[in-house]
C-alpha cells in the first residue's frame, strides 16, 4: 500500500520517482459511505435517492511524514472528496485538503496551504456532528439548502475550509493545546482585506474534552467593508465528557455579521450522546440543536437528530439516519442542499460506511 501510494503521488505531481520515495511514511486512507435517502418536501416532493455521504463525508487522501532528525518531521497532507454514487470528485481536485509543514513533540506544528479552520480543529471532537443524524444537516450554514433560513449564516464547524493559511498548534501541555490560524485574503493593495485570524485553546483528558475559540474573518473588498457588511465575528465554547465508551457533549457559538452581512447574527447550540450498548455492535447517537436568529426575521431553527449504527467491524459499519427540522416565522427549512417549500423537512436515511 505505502509503494502504491508513493507512486500516485510522484505520478500526480510529475515528478521523478526518487524524491517520493524519500518519504519515511506515506499512507493511503479514505472513507466511502453510500446509502438510500428519502428527503420530504424539496421544493414542494419528495425524493428517493442513492447517496454519497449520508453519514461520513466519501473521501481519500494522501497523509505523510519524514523524519529529519533531532525530533524535527516535515508533515503533509492532501484529500479530495468523492461522490460514491457517481464516482466524481470535487473541483479543485484536492479540495478538502492540501498542505505542508513541519511537526516537533517539542515544538508543535506548523502548516501551510488549505486546510479546516481553527475552530473546527478545536470542537469537531466534541461537537461529534455525524453522530448527531447526519453530517451534511448541522445547523452552521454548511451543507444546507441555499434557500432555506440556517444557509444565511456559517459558524464554521460543518467543515468550511480556509484557502492561503498558515496554521500553529503546540505540543499537549499537560491535556491543554493553543491553536492559531491566520489566512491571507490575497487581495492587492489592501493586505487585510479578506483576511481571516483565529485563535482558541483545547483541553483533553480521559474524560473531559473542552475548548474555546475567537474567528474572525475581514470583508473583502479592498477599500473595507461595503455598505451593508461588516466584519464576520465568531466565539465558541463546548465541550464533551466520556465514559465508558460513551459520549455527552454539549457546543455553543455567538456570530456577529455572518457571511460579512452586518447585522446577520445568530447563536446556535448542540446537544449530543452517542453511547455504545455493552455487549453488543449497536452505537446509539442522539441530538438536539437550536439556532436562534438574532435578526429581524426571527427565523429560529429547531432540528433533532438520531442514528442507530451496527458495527460489523472496525473498519465497516451499517447506519440508519433520522433528522427533523422546523423554522420559526415563515422560515424555510433545508438539509443537505435541499431547501423545503414549507417551515419543516424530514430525511430518512440507510447505508454503510467503510475506512480505509
Amino acid at each position: 500500500m505505502r509503494k502504491i501510494a508513493t507512486l500516485a503521488i510522484a505520478t500526480m505531481a510529475g515528478c521523478a520517482v526518487y524524491p517520493a520515495m524519500a518519504q519515511s511514511n506515506v499512507t493511503l486512507y479514505g472513507i466511502i459511505d453510500t446509502g438510500v435517502a428519502r428527503i420530504d418536501n424539496v421544493n414542494g416532493s419528495n425524493v428517493n435517492l442513492l447517496r454519497s455521504g449520508n453519514l461520513l463525508t466519501s473521501r481519500f487522501g494522501f497523509r505523510g511524514t519524514e523524519d529529519l532528525g533531532g525530533g524535527l518531521k516535515a508533515i503533509f497532507n492532501l484529500e479530495a472528496g468523492l461522490s460514491s454514487d457517481t464516482g466524481a470528485t470535487n473541483t479543485p481536485f484536492f479540495n478538502r485538503q492540501s498542505w505542508v509543514g513541519l511537526g516537533s513533540d517539542n515544538l508543535g506544528e506548523l502548516k501551510m496551504g488549505r486546510m479546516l479552520p481553527t475552530i473546527n480543529d478545536v470542537f469537531v471532537a466534541s461537537l461529534n456532528a455525524s453522530w448527531l443524524g447526519n453530517s451534511t444537516s448541522a445547523l452552521d450554514g454548511a451543507g444546507v439548502g441555499a434557500g432555506s433560513s440556517a444557509a444565511r449564516f456559517n459558524n464554521m464547524i460543518g467543515g468550511t475550509r480556509v484557502d492561503n493559511a498558515i496554521k500553529y498548534q503546540t505540543p499537549s501541555m499537560s491535556g491543554f493545546k493553543i491553536h492559531a490560524m491566520t489566512a491571507f485574503g490575497e487581495v492587492a493593495g489592501a493586505s487585510s482585506a479578506g483576511r481571516i485570524l483565529s485563535l482558541g485553546g483545547s483541553y483533553a483528558s480521559k474524560n473531559i474534552e473542552a475548548g474555546l475559540v475567537y474567528h474572525e474573518r475581514n470583508c473583502a473588498e479592498a477599500g473595507g467593508c461595503a455598505a451593508g457588511k461588516d466584519k464576520d465575528k465568531i466565539l465558541g465554547v463546548g465541550g464533551a465528557y466520556l465514559v465508558n465508551g460513551a459520549r455527552y457533549g454539549a457546543f455553543y457559538t455567538r456570530q456577529k455579521n455572518a457571511l460579512n452581512v452586518r447585522g446577520n447574527d445568530a447563536d446556535v447550540l448542540s446537544l449530543l450522546a452517542r453511547v455504545p450498548l455493552n455487549g453488543t455492535s449497536w452505537v446509539l447517537g442522539g441530538g438536539f440543536q437550536y439556532l436562534n436568529d438574532k435578526t429581524a426575521l426571527n427565523q429560529d431553527v429547531r432540528q433533532f437528530n438520531l442514528a442507530a449504527n451496527y458495527l460489523l467491524s472496525k473498519r465497516t459499519q451499517l447506519y440508519a439516519l433520522y433528522s427533523h427540522q422546523t423554522v420559526k416565522n415563515g422560515g424555510k427549512a433545508g438539509m443537505y442542499s435541499t431547501t423545503s417549500s414549507t417551515d419543516k423537512q424530514n430525511q430518512f436515511g440507510v447505508g454503510i460506511t467503510h475506512t480505509f
